[in-house]
């Protein structure tokens, strides 16, 4: 079977646009590719900024709010990842015997090319976009990326894979559940490392584990787990694979030449380089890679220079651990922009790592009222270094430009989500970019 023969025939509910793009795009490819399709979210269609030229006009609309009709009416519910499994329309689809499945589920289970998932806490936008531009190189024009990437849709990437050699996904914990009702593995996992994050949603650490298992617990003897040796939480992911396992580390790619900083990134580079070994691929063809690769936007940037200061864009560390490897990496005096939603994750990585560190000149709180724990340890811990609290990120960066002198490092890594104050993380990354845009004018 194909996805076009899986779709034939049947009636299809978008469950859950989203913001990203990610479900309008899977709701046009099944448009145009001749399927009934609608879709509902809780959001209005003003409130999803759509229009005629975002949404093809074939596609039934039911926003505003989810109805149970629209689970009656459907044969197929394609959830947004982001749902959880116990919202009652869910749970109501499940219980009439209904499909509920993702679309990048659907794309690794009906791929007509070997998948690369990456998945981790953190690194696996890195990593997957080092192995794309690995992969780029050694096989020109025949490499599909996508999966947890802004503007992608699962669906969509069927209408690229003809004559391909390799998709290469990102993967989510909240993708990688879907995988598990399918039983369900790409045929090369690699996995980053395992921290706290999303405990939100998830009940423990162990079962936002469970859902990370799904990126190698289906996999067959044939497949590959590629797996950071030195992360305790990815070995203990990997535990779950029946395919063969190959161990990587930082020390691997010692005496690299690259721009990106810090260790975690070695780690990143590490894992590219081991996919090169087990794809027989040319060895310096990672090595050139990791010379040129510019690093991602969001993730430690270079936003620019002004009077000396250099302002650097983390917005993407959106947990305490993230936040800590942003600290280790810094290597000038810097300004901190720390705080946001709580996603209920321990914080003591941000207090060990801020305490007696001697590059840490001046902190900014952004945000964090719903924090007052937090704020409080963290004023106890360096309160004389704390110089304010501010409620938008232009009084953010205007702050901070005040006490940075040339030499000094201004530095975005917020530890948090953005919900207090942000739509999201890319929302906080580029007010960040406008606002530091607006000092050269200043």
């Amino acid at each position: 079977m194909n996805i076009q023969t899986y779709f034939q025939g049947k009636k299809i509910l978008v469950f859950g646009l989203g913001q990203q793009g990610g479900g309008i795009g899977d709701a046009n490819y099944l448009a145009r590719h001749g399927h009934q399709v609608k879709v509902t979210d809780l959001l209005t269609a003003k409130d999803l900024k759509l229009d005629s030229s975002t949404l093809s006009p074939k596609i039934s609309q039911s926003l505003g709010g989810h109805l149970p009709t629209d689970i009656h009416w459907a044969d197929i519910i394609l959830k947004n990842p982001g749902v959880p499994d116990d919202q009652p329309l869910i749970k109501l689809a499940r219980s009439l015997g209904k499909d509920v499945v993702t679309s990048i589920a659907l794309y690794v289970k009906y791929s007509p090319h070997p998948v690369i998932g990456i998945t981790g806490t953190r690194g696996k936008s890195t990593t997957t976009a080092l192995i794309s531009a690995l992969l780029n190189k050694a096989y020109p024009h025949q490499i599909i990326t996508g999966g947890n990437i802004p503007g992608t849709s699962g669906l969509a990437l069927f209408d690229e894979s003809t004559d391909q050699r390799y998709s290469v996904l990102e993967l989510s914990s909240f993708q990688l559940h879907n995988f598990h009702d399918l039983h369900l593995s790409p045929h090369i996992a690699v996995i980053t490392n395992l921290y706290p994050d999303h405990l939100n949603r998830y009940s423990s650490l162990e079962a936002y584990q469970q859902d990370k298992s799904a990126i190698c617990a289906y996999q067959q003897s044939k497949d590959f787990t590629l797996v950071n040796a030195k992360n305790p939480g990815a070995l203990a992911i990997s535990q779950a694979s029946p395919g063969q396992i190959i161990s990587y580390q930082a020390s691997d790619v010692t005496g690299w030449e690259t721009s990106l900083p810090g260790t975690h990134n070695r780690e990143n580079l590490a894992a590219m380089a081991a996919i090169a070994r087990v794809l027989q691929l040319p060895p310096d063809l990672a090595r050139l890679v990791a010379q040129t690769f510019a690093g991602l936007p969001f993730r430690q940037e270079l936003i620019a220079t002004v009077k000396g200061v250099r302002y650097i864009n983390d917005t993407t560390a959106t947990t305490p651990v993230a936040l800590a490897k942003a600290v280790e990496a810094q290597t000038t005096p810097f300004i901190l922009l720390v705080g946001g939603e709580s996603k209920n994750l321990p914080t003591q990585p941000i207090l060990d790592s801020l305490k007696n560190n001697d590059l840490v000149k001046s902190i900014i709180i952004l945000g964090s009222h719903h924090l007052p724990a937090f704020v409080e340890e963290l004023r106890a811990l360096c309160g004389s270094k704390i110089i304010g609290q501010v409620d938008s990120m232009p009084e953010a960066v205007k702050l901070a430009a005040k006490v940075a002198t040339s030499g000094d490092t201004v530095l975005l890594s917020p530890g948090f989500a953005s919900f207090d104050l942000f739509a999201n993380e890319f929302d906080r990354g580029r007010q960040f970019n406008q606002a530091v845009t607006s000092l050269n004018y200043a």
